[in-house]
């Protein structure tokens, strides 16, 4: 199966010279093993010394300096992996760091490229519950009934909201939700990922209510009520949980940006509303955050003291 940049390049999206430099960029980044070990307490000073000492003297890598030792752990590959995950800067991240490529170029790609590691790996757990997901907005689209009364809107200066809800935000929260659909490979600092993002749609859906973007604002809060969600059960939230929400997160942030250009356009979410293609996309994703809501919901979780005791 291809690695990512390999995928870039069959693309064409970027030189192998611009790439390997990429590359070794990130290696830079990345932890050393015996360091990791080290600061986790896992190995002591004297150690240190005896494992640098035999890998000089006999070339040899570090589980099999520790294992003629006698001090390799089991508990020592999934900590040092655990770590370079956590530490290590995405191959995306530095890219468009050095201006290599845009996070509007990458961001497809990427979407892309999950797609095709799903596939190759023969795991079609993630297609068949997005075909659940879509077969049930199929299902309840009609159900929905929304319908906004804009004779009551009264759209204040949207200065402060445009210059909030900027091209640079767009791009940070995009950015955001790739690494939300990440924990599904590391749930490493899981809840603070989540807990990030919940606050900047908070803030943004404070900014929507104040200058009276009441679409934007239901859909930022149906969208919340998802983020409650996997924040409260996040010790219960499968792995391909994160990809469903990241997918419904990108598809919200889709209508949130153009709904933000129908309100530079004509000052007003009313024109997008009166467009009927418009206000269709903005159902069906208003329809898949709330499938995927009760989807979750559907699961019958409760709170169990013994899960969360550690929280505390």
């Amino acid at each position: 199966m291809k690695l990512f940049g390999r995928f870039l390049l069959d693309e064409n999206l970027i030189s192998a010279s611009d790439l390997a430099d990429a590359m070794i960029e990130q290696i830079k980044t990345m932890p050393n093993n015996i360091v990791i070990l080290y600061e986790k307490k896992m190995i002591n000073s004297k150690q240190i010394l005896d494992i640098i000492s035999l890998q000089n003297n006999e070339s040899l890598d570090l589980r099999s300096a520790c294992i003629q030792l006698g001090i390799w752990q089991h508990e020592f590959t999934n900590m040092i992996q655990e770590e370079v995950l956590k530490q290590r800067i995405p191959l995306s991240q530095i890219l468009i760091n050095k201006g290599l490529i845009k996070p509007q170029v990458i961001l497809p790609v990427l979407k892309k490229y999950h797609a095709y590691c799903a596939e190759n790996s023969n795991d079609f757990t993630l297609f068949s519950e997005i075909d659940d997901i879509e077969n049930e907005q199929k299902n309840t689209i009609q159900k929905i009934r929304f319908e906004p009364d804009f004779s009551q809107v009264k759209i204040n200066d949207l200065s402060e909201y445009l210059a909030f809800f900027s091209d640079e935000k767009i791009v940070s929260l995009e950015l955001a939700i790739l690494v939300i659909e990440g924990l599904a490979d590391n749930t490493e600092d899981a809840e603070e990922r989540l807990d990030s993002f919940f606050i900047e749609f908070h803030s943004l859906k404070g900014s929507a209510r104040a200058i009276g973007a009441i679409l934007s604002e239901n859909l930022i809060h149906e969208t919340e009520d998802v983020l409650s969600f996997y924040k409260r059960f996040l010790h219960k939230i499968e792995k391909n949980d994160f990809v469903l929400l990241a997918a419904a997160n990108l598809h919200v942030l889709d209508v949130l940006g153009h709904l933000r250009n129908a309100l530079i356009s004509s000052g007003s979410e009313e024109g997008f509303w009166s467009n009927q293609a418009h206000k269709n996309h903005y159902l069906k994703v208003l329809t898949e955050v709330k499938s995927l809501s009760e989807k979750m919901n559907s699961r019958g979780y409760v709170i169990d003291i013994e899960d969360v005791r550690e929280m505390f």
